[in-house]
């Protein structure tokens, strides 16, 4: 980590003493503070990161005014936090836990259910339990490969 993430980091902690920990959970404080070492390490290399040091650096000189009363400080920092997971997700690799179980269960829950709909019709005597076994087997299929690709993304501690 470096020289300015940290000031900045310190600088957040400070104005934030007090808060309540509900509140720095909702406002994802913690999140925010790893995107900023996040794009401190990656601003050598790519603009996008650099140019965010700015608008970081702003929006926590106005952090407490921010997170205690709603209004334009608050959402400009959602738009921060918004801005800075999506860029981190896009470009750097970061995904949210369990992403790609949930991810990949859907869509295979979507192609069992249409393999087993194609079942039902090609047997029609097994009525339902064709289309239940198409949805199951989509559904586990999809669970077993997103689950494979969460378990690099920890291994290569990626996790948003």
């Amino acid at each position: 980590m470096g020289d300015w993430a940290t000031k900045i980091i310190e600088t957040v902690d400070t104005k934030l003493k007090g808060t309540k920990d509900k509140d720095l959970r909702f406002y994802r404080i913690d999140e925010f503070k790893r995107n900023i070492e996040r794009i401190d390490s990656f601003s050598q290399n790519c603009p996008y990161c650099l140019k965010q040091k700015t608008g970081i650096a702003e929006v926590v000189e106005k952090i407490d005014h921010a997170v205690h009363t709603p209004g334009k400080d608050r959402r400009e920092y959602d738009r921060l936090i918004s801005k800075l997971s999506g860029h981190m997700q896009k470009e750097h690799g970061f995904h949210t836990p369990f992403y790609f179980v949930y991810l990949y269960s859907f869509f295979g829950m979507v192609a069992g259910m249409l393999a087993g709909y194609l079942l039902l019709k090609i047997f029609p005597a097994y009525n339902w339990v064709m289309l239940s076994i198409g949805f199951s087997a989509g559904l586990l299929t999809g669970y077993f490969i997103g689950s494979s690709k969460d378990n690099k993304i920890r291994v290569n501690k990626k996790l948003m």
